[in-house]
């Protein structure tokens, strides 16, 4: 059972099928997030479902989320990886964690939910021979605080989490100060208007609207990628 589980991880993680668009006739699904599988308002959206981990994890691994997400064109994006020190903030099962630590980069998997930090425990052991285990350092954070050492990490990455973060700008002000000096952050998060992924449109921030806040918190340099993803942008700011 262990090595078939190997290698059905290792089939997700380094399958050379081509990345394509996501067919038009998907059926329509929401696909939820770490911080919560409630996504209303106030309290109930700062809550977690127990019972719903294994659909989370079901959703978060999907073969199908590789045809929309394209992880490949994401972390082209970030430059080369290898030795550099990755936030990789609400990492949930690890989508991002482990592909990034393939290339060479030590990545701190933040999430406040310990079972995904758990899950990313239990997989590595399984990776080790692929992956060394000390490239990837799992940590539980904050709602408010991803609990970034100052001056920590050359690149700190958000995909499918900003829309759910509270006081966003004192948030980024706090990944700000756990970035190097010229390093980057990364934000992945989803376009207005419907489509067969991402939350309920009540809760979504456009790329303007980030930009925005980003510059707030005192980021420089700030780029808007809304051409890439069909259901995506993809904004890359600096701390200078």
């Amino acid at each position: 059972m262990r090595s078939l589980t190997l290698f059905a991880l290792l089939f997700a993680l380094f399958s050379c099928k081509p990345e394509k668009r996501i067919e038009n006739n998907i059926k329509a699904e929401v696909l939820k997030d770490t911080l919560s599988a409630n996504t209303q308002s106030g309290s109930e959206r700062d809550t977690f479902d127990m019972n719903s981990f294994q659909n989370l994890v079901k959703d978060y691994e999907d073969p199908e989320r590789s045809e929309w997400q394209n992880p490949s064109l994401i972390i082209d994006k970030l430059g080369d990886v290898n030795d550099k020190v990755i936030a990789d903030i609400g990492a949930g099962t690890g989508y991002f964690t482990f592909r990034l630590a393939g290339k060479g980069a030590h990545v701190i998997a933040i999430d406040i939910d310990e079972r995904f930090l758990n899950y990313i425990e239990d997989r590595k052991p399984e990776l080790q021979h692929i992956i060394p285990e000390e490239r990837i350092e799992t940590r539980l954070s904050l709602e408010d605080d991803p609990l970034l050492n100052k001056d920590e990490v050359h690149i700190a990455i958000l995909v499918n989490t900003y829309h759910f973060l509270s006081d966003r700008v004192k948030y980024l002000q706090k990944i700000k100060r756990g970035l190097k000096n010229n390093s980057r952050l990364i934000i992945v998060d989803y376009k207005l208007g419907q489509m067969p992924v991402g939350p309920p449109e009540n809760i979504k921030i456009t790329s303007q609207k980030v930009s925005e806040e980003l510059q707030k918190a005192g980021f420089k340099s700030i780029e808007i990628d809304n051409t890439s993803l069909e259901f995506q942008y993809i904004i890359s700011a600096k701390r200078i």
